[in-house]
């Protein structure tokens, strides 16, 4: 009795089990996790994610046979605009098939596109009103606009046609006018572009001092390639960006969401090149005009000036002519009153000058006289001022000796004093001896040793 089957005996009763139970096709939606075509086929790899916590839910292979695929493939591009690709989500019709080799796996006969675009249509209103309700659909648009925006931080594909169009405009626009253009490449297209996009303004955050906006582009592309652009994390960004955000993002019909929070929005690359140039332009003719208002108030100023200046000239000199002549007047009757005191003073002045010399004469002999007198009495003085001085001397020299006598070891030690000495210095503390130590007195008549005890 066998007890046992094969691998193959079991893979085939599973194969003829789901055959015998799934005999019709069922239409599920997915979301494209790999699309790969190899000879004709395209070979999927289909999940489903956990709407609350967006983890795997689900997962399953996929194929569309070439017989299927030639049909689906151009009538899904005419409906969406865009290919299969990795991150949609499908409404597809299946049958299950198990092969005893390769597994569990789905055959695709039909894909719905309208469902994909309307899944898109529905993620983007989503998006929109949560952006709305954050409250900051609107912030960029709330940043003033810069009166001469020159110093451009440009978001796009080095590549990108879109990027080569824009730069073409810009540089070699018709009024010769100068910008200064720094790229931070970025991907455009496809599942990661919005995060490209998202590390590029966090490049430009970094440098914000040495711009005045920001310019996304991109060429055109169906709703699929610039479905990136209708991203919430990007959205979010370019919403809450401290510079004025414009996008030429290239597409014709509906505005992406990343148009919608930005400050201003264009259709083309081209057009965002256009547009900066009319903001230089609109200023450019503003100056013009502002230096013709200019000229034109300086030119009335200096006339209505000029017209007073004439004026005020000739009532200054009609006035100078009036003053000139009173003056002159004044000064005539001032000369001859002048003239008359000097004639009087020279008159005094003579006759004291003829007094002068014998005055001069009494005054010097009295001043000689005075000066003797004084001389004599400061001889008196100095004289008895050193008498004095030397007498006080030789009294203090006499009481110094006197000091030096009493203060005389000798004479003090006739009054019945001693000294004693520690290895010829004077002894003054008994703190300072040591047993052993031999010290020396003197008295008035002589001197002897003593051993310390």
């Amino acid at each position: 009795m066998v007890d046992f089957i094969s691998l193959s005996e079991l893979n085939i009763l599973v194969k003829k089990t789901l055959a015998e139970k799934f005999t019709q096709s069922y239409k599920i939606v997915a979301e494209i996790s790999e699309i790969n075509e190899n000879r004709g086929h395209a070979y999927l790899e289909l999940s489903e994610k956990q709407p609350e916590t967006d983890k795997l839910a689900a997962k399953a292979r996929a194929v569309i046979w070439a017989s299927f695929y030639r049909m689906i493939k151009p009538y899904f591009r005419s409906i969406t605009g865009s290919d299969l690709e990795a991150g949609m989500k499908i409404l597809i019709s299946v049958s299950v098939e198990f092969h005893e080799i390769y597994g569990y796996s789905l055959n695709i006969n039909d894909i719905d596109p309208t469902y994909t675009l309307g899944e898109l249509e529905r993620r983007r209103i989503q998006i929109i009103k949560k952006l709305e309700e954050d409250g900051v659909i609107d912030m960029n648009k709330e940043i003033d606009f810069p009166l001469v925006p020159q110093r451009i931080a440009v978001i796009s594909s080095e590549t990108a046609a879109g990027y080569g169009d824009f730069m073409d405009q810009i540089q070699n626009n018709e009024f010769g006018y100068a910008f200064r253009i720094k790229l931070f490449p970025a991907l455009m297209q496809g599942e990661n572009a919005q995060y490209s996009v998202i590390e590029a303004l966090d490049s430009i955050y970094k440098e914000l001092k040495n711009f005045d906006i920001v310019v996304i582009v991109r060429g055109g592309g169906s709703k699929f390639d610039l479905s990136c652009f209708d991203d919430y994390d990007l959205a979010l960004n370019i919403a809450q960006f401290p510079l004025p955000v414009i996008t030429g993002i290239g597409h014709e019909r509906d505005s992406s969401i990343a148009d919608i929070t930005a400050h201003t929005t264009v259709k083309t690359p081209t057009a965002a090149a256009v547009f900066l140039i009319s903001k230089i332009k609109e200023f450019d003719i503003f100056l013009q005009e502002s230096v013709d208002i200019l000229s034109r108030n300086v030119k009335e100023l200096t006339f209505t000036k000029l017209t007073q200046i004439q004026k005020n000239s000739m009532l200054l000199k009609s006035i100078t002519n009036t003053f000139v002549e009173k003056e002159k007047f004044l000064l005539s009757k001032v000369a001859n009153n002048v003239r008359n005191k000097s004639q009087n003073r020279i008159s005094i002045e003579k006759y004291f000058l003829e007094k002068y010399p014998e005055k001069i004469k009494n005054s010097s002999r009295f001043r000689f006289l005075n000066i003797r007198f004084v001389l004599k009495r400061k001889k008196q003085n100095i004289q008895e001022s050193t008498k004095l001085y030397l007498s006080n001397a030789a009294h203090k020299v006499e009481l110094l000796q006197q000091r030096i006598e009493s203060e005389n070891p000798q004479n003090i030690l006739k009054l019945g004093y001693s000294m004693t000495l520690l290895n010829g210095k004077l002894l003054k503390n008994s703190k300072d001896v040591k047993k052993g130590d031999v010290i020396e007195t003197r008295v008035q008549n002589g001197k002897f040793e003593s051993e310390v005890l």
